[in-house]
């Protein structure tokens, strides 16, 4: 298998055309299968449960955590979601080294 590209443009630089691009970057992540990690908030009026659980489709090795609360997560559960990243980070790093 190829070596991973580095992840499509629009989702590090052009956010705003991301879901132009949405196509583009789940064909990404289907062939790739990049370390992924979700924090989602339960009571999140943007995003509903069923697109949370597409994306546990389409990266089926991707860490999940579903916390209650809302959209942004990082203002509401900072300590909990800064323990989930640091601990994700320190795994994939890990398997980097191997």
């Amino acid at each position: 298998m190829d070596a991973a590209p580095s992840e499509p443009e629009p989702v590090r630089f052009d956010y705003r055309h991301h879901v132009a691009r949405f196509g583009e970057i789940a064909d990404y992540l289907a062939r790739w299968q990049p370390p992924a990690l979700m924090l989602w908030g339960r009571h999140d009026i943007f995003f509903d449960l069923a697109e949370t659980l597409s994306w546990l489709r389409a990266l089926p090795r991707m860490e999940a955590h579903i916390l209650d609360g809302p959209h942004f997560l990082l203002e509401t559960h900072p300590v909990e979601c800064a323990a989930l990243m640091d601990a994700f980070i320190g795994r994939v790093e890990a398997q980097r080294r191997r």
